[in-house]
């Protein structure tokens, strides 16, 4: 659960940058927690900790030490009842972390360079003449990957090698921090109508026209439609908070869910 990285470094695919172990205080005293904090934040990892802090189940797990359904979940994400800055430095950031360094493109200009290269495998090497015009090698090498990638479908996402890895997603952030601020108001007011969490959550009607027709809508349209609405995003937010608990994030594809 709190496994620790042997690289001095941590790379993580959402993260801006790789991330430097050191230790607590050091990182305090220089900005860089701060830093890599606000940098978690934006990520899918932090919502994926969000949406487990609003799962019943999952917190019931925690409560119990990680007895129960939930305990290979519990195993990785550990108690999630600890504020997000403490549970991403002890658990978060390594859960996530590579295992393996991340591909990236690399230029030898050195022979003895070469001597590193073990396999070709899933690699494509280009000598590239410096004597040549830049548009004519830019040309070629063009066409050679046009070629070299024809067929491939690579989705980064499924190449990681994090002990938990996101799933390919078109999910927008915006729409699911919507989902989740839904989800949470229906959580503390559970005897407020859809219309009046949609109000309270701020939702705008006209941002979900489907034309772009300026409509004028009766009162009671306005309600029909809000409703609708917010039934739509509480559903899939309950998809996505289940699936958060069922290692499958972010998604919010239907399963059988028994709501209340």
């Amino acid at each position: 659960m709190n496994e620790e990285n042997e690289s001095p470094f941590v790379q993580l695919k959402e993260m801006p940058s790789t991330i430097r172990r050191a230790r607590a205080a050091d990182r305090e005293a220089s900005g860089a927690l701060g830093d890599e904090l606000r940098k978690a934040r934006k990520t899918w990892y932090y919502v994926w900790y969000e949406c487990l802090t609003l799962s019943d189940e999952y917190l019931h797990c925690c409560d119990n030490n990680g007895k129960g359904r939930l305990r290979d979940m519990w195993l990785d994400f550990g108690d999630v009842r600890k504020p997000f800055p403490i549970w991403w430095q002890r658990t978060g950031r390594y859960l996530f972390a590579e295992r393996k360094a991340v591909p990236d493109v690399v230029v030898y200009t050195n022979h003895r360079d070469l001597e590193d290269v073990n396999t070709l495998k899933g690699k494509l090497m280009i000598e590239v003449p410096l004597n040549l015009r830049r548009s004519t090698v830019v040309r070629k090498i063009n066409k050679i990957i046009k070629e070299a990638y024809e067929g491939r479908d690579v989705i980064p996402r499924e190449q990681s090698t994090a002990r938990r890895k996101l799933a390919k997603s078109k999910l927008r952030r915006a729409t699911v921090d919507t989902m989740l601020e839904l989800y949470r108001l229906r959580k503390r007011y559970p005897d407020y109508t859809l219309w009046q969490l949609g109000q309270r959550a701020g939702i705008e009607l006209d941002l979900m026209a489907r034309t772009t027709d300026e409509v004028n809508l009766t009162p009671a349209q306005e309600r029909a439609r809000m409703n609708i609405a917010v039934s739509r995003y509480l559903r899939q937010a309950r998809n996505l908070v289940w699936n958060a608990t069922e290692g499958v994030f972010p998604s919010i594809k239907h399963f059988a869910y028994q709501s209340s």
